[in-house]
């Protein structure tokens, strides 16, 4: 068995230094042959399989990448799973944080624009919004406005912006931060 796990790391060094000098034979070794394990993993971390399916090719976009970082004392395989592990905990951190900011969103002032206030009408309240949205940051209010006006998913408002998802997500915290404050120096409260 030990002779067995001996031959298979050697096998793996192999065709990672291989990959290594840039030749595809070695990358595609180590993908053919760890792909389904990992895949299967991912699958039962996440229970979707397209989700796993984004994670695994994660997982050897970051093997690639981090090349140089890999200690031969380890296994490949471990070595691999390692990174699908630290891609899925990123992935289910993500997810937690932007189901907290849509939360944020969905109470967010454009959701209750319509509501009328006893003392303002929605007209007046607007313009207040609107007052306080051309006073932002730039790039809180391009933020603001893809998510509230253009109804944009934070995902795709990252792309646009080119920015990472959680910078996206913080600049519209932010933003709801300001207008609220803004609001609430106008008399407006509990938006």
């Amino acid at each position: 068995m030990q002779e067995l796990m001996q031959n298979n790391n050697e096998d793996d060094q192999g065709a990672f230094d291989l990959w290594l000098k840039g030749d595809t034979k070695g990358f595609s070794t180590l993908y053919e042959k760890y792909k389904n394990r990992v895949f299967g993993f991912l699958i039962r971390m996440t229970g979707n399989r397209e989700i796993a399916e984004d994670l695994l090719q994660e997982t050897f976009f970051a093997a690639l990448r981090n090349a140089d970082q890999f200690d031969r004392g380890r296994s490949f395989l471990s070595w691999l799973f390692g990174i699908a592990h630290k891609r899925t905990i990123d992935y289910f951190r993500h997810v937690k944080v932007e189901s907290e900011h849509k939360e944020d969103a969905e109470n967010a002032v454009g959701s209750r624009i319509d509501r009328p206030d006893k003392e303002l009408s929605n007209k007046n309240i607007q313009a207040i919004v609107r007052d306080a949205v051309a006073e932002l940051d730039p790039l809180q209010r391009e933020v603001f406005l893809l998510r509230e006006m253009a109804g944009v998913p934070f995902k795709e408002i990252a792309v646009i912006m080119n920015c990472p998802i959680n910078t996206a997500l913080g600049r519209m915290r932010l933003a709801l931060k300001n207008i609220r404050k803004e609001l609430k120096k106008r008399g407006i409260d509990g938006v």
